[in-house]
């Protein structure tokens, strides 16, 4: 029982403390600095909010194979107000909405986690972003992945 346990928080630890790729680093608050992305992250196409602010909506499957969160990542071309959320579903049903609190956001990249979550064998699992800047207004989603069975 506890080689289970010990394995289980090894693997949440790699999603939770993923190193130079960006993971979950430093996740304190609805916006994290961001450093990348590594194979763990399934990130749909950039969006154009409005002129100077993009951003991308990613699923991050730690390397366990069933654990996930969803990520939104933002790209401001110089400091802006931003309000947004980052949600995560699994089979049809909404898992997670992290609101990503209304702020200003300094020029550069940031990224607003969602809570981890624990999945079925399987399932299919994404995430979907929301951001507003201005009166721009944009919902869209991660690629969808299969939890393998």
């Amino acid at each position: 029982m506890k080689r289970i346990l010990a394995a289980a928080a090894a693997s949440l630890t790699v999603l939770l403390a993923a190193g130079p790729a960006g993971a979950v680093v430093g996740d304190t608050g609805p916006w994290n600095s961001f450093n990348g992305i590594d194979s763990r992250w399934h990130c749909g196409s950039t969006v154009t909010i409005e002129a100077g602010v993009q951003a991308q909506s990613c699923l991050i499957v730690a390397t366990d194979g069933v654990s996930y969160q969803g990520a939104t990542i933002i790209n401001l071309a110089a400091p802006a107000y931003i309000s947004g959320s980052t949600e995560t579903f699994e089979a049809g049903s909404q898992t997670w909405d992290r609101g990503c609190t209304n702020g200003t956001l300094p020029a550069g990249h940031s990224v607003c986690f969602s809570k981890t979550i624990t999945g079925h064998l399987g399932n299919a699992v994404h995430a979907r972003s929301t951001i507003q800047s201005g009166v721009n207004y944009k919902v869209w989603t991660s690629p969808t992945v299969v939890l393998p069975a």
